[in-house]
This record gives structure tokens, sequence and C-alpha cells, in this order.
């Protein structure tokens, strides 16, 4: 809900840091699930493996790793209990000069991995301050931030070309069916409509449903009607959570024909009820608060 202040990419603070572990704790699914948000974000990986999936490309990442997502890219990461590191969030501000493409980079040395660490938590023991003064020093270190990830793309770059990996493709001409996907991925990034099936996100594609279907299931091993569900099933928990709308809204806004419907695929993806789904996330909350 609004006021339990929980810790998800689209409802942090304009700059925010999290510990990999805060945000596993207050709901690994909100990072876990194909979901797009409004800021960009920089995960620095200090220990362990994932998976991401950006514009539904996937890539295994092992620490230490920079990750940069830009704003409103789709993106799911998994949250193994091993993976250790920290996730900064910036606001879509041109002037913080931010890549405008996603990136996975290795960092150049240890002082810059000492570095990059010593940024993140000074910006996180800020995040409660609202004070002139503290807003001013978060935007600082969000522009010594962005310099640093410019700073080690250069270096990368230099030391070795093939270093510098964009999320969206692993290669340097992206094929039909990754361009394709990454096409897809916008179009599920736009908006939420539980109306939109297969059909029709294949027909503003101009492909057939059989041929996006393929593509989808040969790069990321899911059907495109999962990747479908996915998206909405996220949005639909985030808004169960952060907000006080009923169950019926949620599902008015979401473009199911009804709120019954909604309930019943929310059943099929979570195994509870909306209202059940809710219930069980408050009392968790407050469970940790009064631990």
């Amino acid at each position: 809900m609004s006021d339990q202040q929980e810790v998800g990419p689209t409802n942090a603070p304009a700059y925010a840091a999290r510990t990999i572990g805060q945000i596993r704790l207050h709901g690994a699914w909100r990072h876990e699930l194909a979901h797009h948000c409004p800021k960009s974000r920089l995960f620095w990986l200090t220990r362990g493996t994932t998976r991401i999936t950006a514009d539904l490309h996937p890539i295994m990442a092992t620490g230490p790793k920079i990750l940069f997502i830009p704003a409103s890219m789709l993106l799911s990461i998994e949250l193994p209990t091993q993976l250790q590191g920290h996730v900064a969030y910036f606001p879509n501000l041109a002037d913080l000069e931010l890549p405008q493409t996603s990136l996975c980079l290795t960092p150049s040395s240890a002082e810059a991995q000492v570095e990059l660490t010593g940024l993140i938590e000074r910006m996180a023991r800020l995040e409660d301050q609202d004070t002139p003064s503290a807003r001013r020093m978060k935007r600082g270190f969000g522009l010594l931030l962005s310099a640093m990830l410019e700073r080690e793309t250069l270096i990368s770059n230099q030391r070795d070309r093939d270093a510098t990996h964009r999320l969206r493709t692993q290669i340097k001409k992206p094929s039909k069916s990754a361009q394709l996907l990454s096409r897809f991925a916008a179009l599920l990034a736009q908006g939420f409509n539980a109306q939109l099936g297969v059909s029709d996100y294949a027909a503003r594609l101009d492909v057939t449903p059989t041929h996006l279907t393929r593509i989808c299931r040969e790069i990321t091993g899911r059907t495109a009607l999962a990747l479908i569900n996915e998206v909405l099933m996220a949005e639909a928990r985030r808004r169960l959570v952060d907000t006080h709308d009923s169950a019926a809204k949620i599902a008015r806004d979401l473009g199911y024909s009804s709120p019954a419907y909604f309930t019943r695929a929310f059943g099929q993806e979570t195994g509870t009820t909306p209202t059940g789904y809710r219930d069980q996330k408050q009392g968790q909350w407050h469970s940790m608060r009064h631990r």
C-alpha cells in the first residue's frame, strides 16, 4: 500500500539505492517478473550469478558486474539468495547524461569497485532526507555515478571492444528475430491491456501469431502468450500492493472483461485471489515492521 513504503522499481524515490537483499526481502517478484520502470537503474552485482532479460533478450551475468538499464525498458532479473550487490535508481533527467542503451560491464579495477560501492551506499544513507541540501547531494551522487559509468564504458571499450554488451542482443547486428523480439517488448512496455492477445500484437508487428510465438520460444523459452500474461500480472501485483485501488478497478484498468475473469486469471498465475494476495503482503509487511 502507499503508506507501507514498499521497495519496488516503480515507486522508489527519484534518487534511491537498495541492496539486493532489501529488494529480495520486500518482494523479489517486483524485479523477477517482466516489467518496465520509469526510472533508469544501475545494478552493481558484487557476487553471484543471475539471469537477466532486457527487452526479452536473456543474458547471464556473474559478479563483479555493472548492469545499466535505461528507463522504460522491459526487464526481469532473477534474485537468487547467493546474489549480492546494490541497485541505484535515477530520475529520467537529460542533465544526468545517462546512456540510452543497456550496458553490461566488468569494473576496470578493484579501486573502481570500492568507489562504486561507496557512492551507492552514501546515496542510500540520504534516502529518507528531503531537505534542499540532501536533494542536491543525491543529485550530486547521481551525477558522479553517471560519470563513473561513462568512464568504465570508455575503459572497457579501450581494453576490449567486445567487453561491452548491449543487453538487447549480444551480436553487433541484431538478427531479424532479435529485432522482432525487441519490437514486441516495446509494445508490451507501452501499456497494459488484457484484451490484446497474441494475434493483436502479431498484427501490429506485421507477422503471424505462429511466427511471433516461435521467435519468443526460440529466444526466451516462453510463448508470446506467457510473456503477455507475465507483464499483466506484474502490474496487477504492483497495484494490489502499492495502491488502495479495488480489485474491480485494477481489473478494469488492465482491460479485463470483468472482475471475475481477472480473479480467475490472477488465481491461475498466483494460486490465490487478488484480495488474498493483498492481505498476505500486508501481513508480511507488518510482520517485518514489528520484528
